[in-house]
């Protein structure tokens, strides 16, 4: 969100028919020298990018797909349209065989796409696609297990955006000194010198998470970021054992992402004031060139905001339950302070400020405000966590007041301007619901689901993303929109036990690892063509990718500013191709910490439950 520094083809149901194999599946050989003769007869062949798939890998049950992005106006062979699921270390000793059907030409990307499922093999391997005269793609792991080690880098990455701390990761190499741990002055007592007088008051507002690539704290996104992490406990909690991740906290017998997830509510809890407000934000007034322990400026403490307040309120409410069994103590400080920050609202029934939080006229302009939207999803959510939490009718009764007022336009209330899911999420939890209710609340919610299921199964790449309207274009932070919707799917899914969404939910998480047209896995330090060049201060500090970031994506409705994007505007470039891996591109290539807790979400429904599997 911030600056950094610097002709259509040939059917390909006669040839399925020809062969004996469904439009959507394949083989598995039960001995290669059916096909062994053909395949020695290939030159060396080299990874083709235009050959994707998920560049991790996939668990046995996992829906399995690849695409192909064939010239436009060629006509296909039999022989073009077969492909082989080859061992990585055994290309000439296929394990499946299947035939590419045709999809046609997809509008976001400009591609003509085919398509090949193989989620019948599901024999334990590392694999590649071969594509007799073309190439292979890259590599994927087929196992249990597929996705333990990437849920551990993107979660582990937390800690590494920790601020108020020093670190020597011996993991990455990261090294540095605490950060901003200096008293932290109003950003109203600051003169147009930018002098604080001597008298001035001061507050300790170190701590939290870095947002993103800048070292910015705000609570909207931060409050949106413990519910997806909240999630991903309720998906796996067995995924973040104690020890998992290698933090400072780890041995002391508490879940380690719990530890991590506390060290953001402890600085949430430091930015509400006595009357039960919660500031926006605190930040440096411009975004620093330099890693933030060498900062010479002071971050600063911003004014209040009744979306920040709701946002508390609903996050807090939701961690205290969570951590009952594993600190009653700090689940109750939690408790306490989300009844403190619903106690504000319920005394300020109007939006504050009237327009929303308003940055001054700073460098660093990160607001994080709804601007002119209303709160009532904000409230909704925050009375619904305080019902989940304490049983309260009062909560309860202002869910309901709340939720008949709701916006009729349906969307994925995941990120940080909406509270709807997490809302509805929480009234469905709480005992003592009224069961009318919560039966709306359900038909919402798969009402919600089956639109982004209908998308999903629409494009080419099974992505609930297209074209450059909303509510599923291609706009700023597509990989956070694309993996919410994986979450509200999987949500959606305990209620149902609906298989076709989570099928589309792992669509969305192999989209963001590969299977999308820039053959790219969305996040560094993982897959094969992974983001080598984030726009991310930490990694320039340290001279590469700091692993387990993930990235914002194609955007093709918001430039933002950033001059990179606006020449992928300027050239016309479809939808799904407005992305550039360069740290100049702010817009595109910007980790956050809402867009990896919304990957860690996913990535722990698709990890085994328990120990790692052997």
């Amino acid at each position: 969100m911030k600056k950094l520094f610097l002709s259509s083809l040939a059917s390909p149901q006669r040839w399925l028919h020809f062969f004996g194999l469904s439009l959507l599946g394949g083989c598995a050989l039960a001995s290669s020298s059916q096909v062994s003769p053909l395949l020695a007869t290939l030159p060396p062949l080299s990874i083709d990018t235009r050959i994707r798939t998920n560049q991790i890998g996939f668990q046995p049950e996992q829906p399995k797909h690849v695409v192909v992005a064939w010239p436009q106006g060629k006509q296909l062979t039999s022989a073009e349209l077969r492909y082989y699921i080859v061992p990585q270390d055994s290309p000439l000793n296929p394990t499946w065989t299947g035939l590419l059907a045709e999809w046609g030409v997809d509008t976001d990307s400009g591609e003509h796409v085919l398509r090949g499922d193989f989620s019948a093999l599901r024999k334990p391997g590392r694999y590649q696609v071969l594509l007799p005269g073309r190439g292979l793609s890259a590599s994927f792991y087929l196992h249990a297990d597929a996705n333990r080690e990437v849920l551990r880098l993107a979660t582990r990455f937390f800690y590494l955006q920790r601020s108020g701390v020093a670190k020597d990761d011996p993991v990455t190499g990261l090294r540095h000194q605490a950060d901003y741990v200096a008293m932290s002055p109003l950003r109203a007592d600051l003169d147009a010198a930018e002098h604080v007088s001597a008298s001035a008051q001061r507050f300790d507002e170190s701590g939290g998470w870095w947002d993103a690539g800048d070292f910015g704290r705000y609570v909207p996104p931060a409050a949106s970021t413990i519910m997806s992490l909240l999630y991903a406990y309720r998906f796996n909690p067995q995924a973040f054992a104690d020890g998992s991740l290698a933090i400072p906290e780890s041995g002391n017998g508490i879940p380690d992402l719990l530890d991590e997830i506390r060290w953001e509510l402890s600085w949430m809890l430091k930015m509400q004031r006595a009357d039960g407000a919660v500031h926006h934000k605190v930040a440096t007034r411009d975004y620093p060139s330099v890693m933030a322990d060498r900062d010479p400026k002071p971050a600063l403490l911003y004014g209040i905001s009744t979306q920040a307040t709701a946002d508390f309120a609903g996050a807090l409410a939701e961690a205290s339950v969570v951590y009952r069994a594993h600190d009653p103590v700090f689940s109750m400080a939690l408790q306490r302070a989300a009844e403190k920050a619903w106690r504000f609202l319920i005394t300020h029934p109007q939006k504050l400020p009237a327009h929303g939080f308003v940055n001054p006229d700073d460098p660093n302009g990160g607001d994080y405000s709804i601007k002119d939207g209303d709160e009532n999803e904000l409230r909704m959510w925050a009375a619904a966590g305080l019902f989940h939490a304490t049983g309260d009718r009062e909560y309860g009764e202002a869910f309901v007041q709340h939720w008949a007022h709701r916006s009729a336009a349906r969307r994925c209330g995941l990120g940080w301007p909406c509270g709807s899911t997490f809302a509805m999420q929480g009234y469905l939890d709480s005992r003592g619901a009224d069961s009318s209710v919560q039966a709306q609340v359900r038909a919402e919610l798969a009402a919600q689901a089956a639109d982004i299921v209908k998308v999903s199964e629409a494009t080419a790449y099974r992505v609930a993303l297209t074209g450059a309207q909303a509510p599923f274009g291609y706009d700023w932070g597509s990989v956070g929109q694309a993996l919410n919707s994986a979450t509200l799917l999987l949500l959606a899914h305990e209620q149902t036990k609906e298989p076709r969404l989570v099928a589309a939910a792992s669509a969305q998480l192999s989209w963001v690892l590969g299977v999308n047209p820039l053959g790219k896995a969305l996040i560094t330090g993982a897959g094969y063509n992974p983001v080598r060049a984030p726009h991310h201060r930490p990694s320039y500090h340290l001279g590469v990718a700091i692993p387990g970031a993930v990235g914002e994506g194609p955007n093709a409705m918001s430039v933002g500013g950033d001059p990179v994007l606006q020449k992928l505007f300027d050239s016309q470039l479809p939808p799904a191709l407005r992305y550039s891996d360069v740290a100049e591109s702010w817009a595109t290539n910007e980790p956050t910490i809402y867009y990896n807790a919304a990957f860690v979400a996913v990535a722990a429904w698709f990890t085994p439950r328990g120990q790692a599997a052997r």
